[in-house]
């Protein structure tokens, strides 16, 4: 399965939990009851945790802990009621293109790879060449601010600003991704097995209950 297939499949039903609530073990149903401050919490806590991953070199890990950030980034677009399409659409704009799926952007970010760095040029291919240039500890730290920020805004409660962004973590995950030379199809597959296997995304476990 194609990450994008499997992004939108994440939302729909993760959507589907926020108007029929599942019970109590639906860990979805169990993250809403908690309010917005748990699930900002928990997003934070999984983008931490991808990168410690990253830092680990354990592709395996990673792909997984990716996985849960956006599982729980999902929970919270939900949430604030953002549509996937609005943040999609964003993402796009970042990524200079128009329309594409997840796995093509994918593909877009590694071609920029081996382009030149322009000095002072911001967003868009040389912003992207630069982030490769500068590595893995960049990157990362890219990341990590995106998902502050997605957080601030998201505890003001503005949609307009979380939409951007969640583009912006989105991206930068894009860049990690395509450094750390991760394919669509194996994130894809890693997204489609946790769909598939949790039970309505994810199954209510009791140590969640304590973080």
């Amino acid at each position: 399965m194609s990450i994008d297939s499997a992004l939108w499949e994440q939302y729909r039903v993760v959507l589907d939990r926020k108007r029929n609530p599942g019970g109590e073990k639906s860990y979805t149903s169990y993250l809403y009851s908690q309010g917005l401050n748990k699930i900002l919490k928990k997003c934070g806590e999984e983008t931490f945790e991808a990168v410690i991953a990253a830092k680990g070199s354990d592709q395996d890990e990673l792909m997984g802990e990716l996985g849960d950030m956006l599982y729980h980034v999902t929970v919270l677009l939900c949430a604030l009621d953002i549509s996937f399409e609005d943040v999609i659409a964003r993402l796009n704009r970042r990524c200079g293109t128009e329309n594409q799926p997840v796995d093509a952007l994918l593909d877009a970010v590694a071609a920029r790879k081996n382009l030149p760095v322009l000095e002072g040029a911001g967003e868009g291919s040389s912003y992207t060449a630069y982030l490769f240039q500068q590595g893995t500890d960049k990157i990362l730290k890219k990341l990590g601010e995106s998902c502050t920020l997605l957080l601030l805004a998201a505890k003001d409660e503005d949609r307009e600003e979380a939409a951007e962004q969640c583009a912006g973590l989105l991206y930068h995950m894009l860049v990690l991704l395509a450094s750390e030379q991760i394919s669509a199809q194996a994130l894809g597959e890693t997204l489609e097995k946790r769909n598939g296997t949790t039970g309505n995304l994810k199954t209510f476990h009791r140590t969640d209950v304590n973080t």
